[in-house]
């Protein structure tokens, strides 16, 4: 199934730059974790300089440095990074033991942690973490819009979203409503599959990086 390959191809492009180029791997999430009300690194600046509080934000993991303390207790710093921008987080024992599985480079995970601003800069204790597909995995949209400049699309669209429901047979499903957008044609073709279709953020990516697929978009 082809939603692997964007994400493939971002990660290349973070190793090769140090940086994402043509979009973020957590573009295709935004609305989902918005529904779980999960912040943006802006958004968590812009609270913490009103004072400390407990932060949920997303992330993919770019690394992760392992340390011993004095008394020999592990901890770590990992760095990660939004759609809004890169940063840091502090992780001690308990919870790195908790947590080392979800941080492996390239894997996007959901945090929580303890947000503060000392002299300027965002400090992030975390306190948890978790894997981002089983946070979103019941926040999907009610409604996929497929925006297609090629006919021949529409067959590959469909037979995309019939391998994605028999793999993911319990996900969040919803209307998926395809766009055929040609010059020779008086305006777009609604064209309705008539059948509910898994409709998360990995469907939504896997559907974007078809040849002839110009945009989706979650209404």
């Amino acid at each position: 199934m082809p939603d692997w390959l964007p994400a493939e191809r971002l990660s290349e492009e973070f190793k090769a730059i140090g940086f994402y180029l043509s979009g973020h791997p957590l573009d295709d999430y935004m609305a989902a974790l918005k529904r779980k009300k999960v912040n943006t690194l802006d958004e968590v600046m812009v609270k913490a300089e009103r004072g400390p509080y407990m932060a949920k934000m997303a992330g993919v993991v770019a690394g992760r440095q392992e340390r011993k303390s004095a008394r020999g207790n592990r901890f770590a710093f990992a760095q990660l990074s939004d759609t809004t921008g890169a940063f840091e987080v502090t992780l001690f024992s308990e919870v790195l033991e908790k947590s080392r599985e979800f941080l492996e480079t390239g894997a996007k995970v959901v945090i929580t942690a303890e947000a503060t601003m000392e002299s300027d800069q965002l400090k992030l204790l975390v306190r948890s973490v978790g894997p981002i597909d089983s946070m979103v995995a019941d926040a999907g949209s009610s409604c996929l819009r497929v925006y297609i400049n090629d006919a021949a699309a529409i067959g590959t669209v469909a037979n995309v979203l019939e391998i994605a429901k028999q793999a993911a047979r319990n996900a969040s499903r919803g209307e998926v409503l395809m766009y055929l957008q040609d010059p020779t044609l008086p305006g777009d073709v609604e064209l309705d599959l008539g059948q509910p279709f898994p409709v998360n953020p990995q469907i939504k990516g896997a559907l974007k990086s078809l040849e002839g697929v110009l945009d989706v978009e979650e209404i």
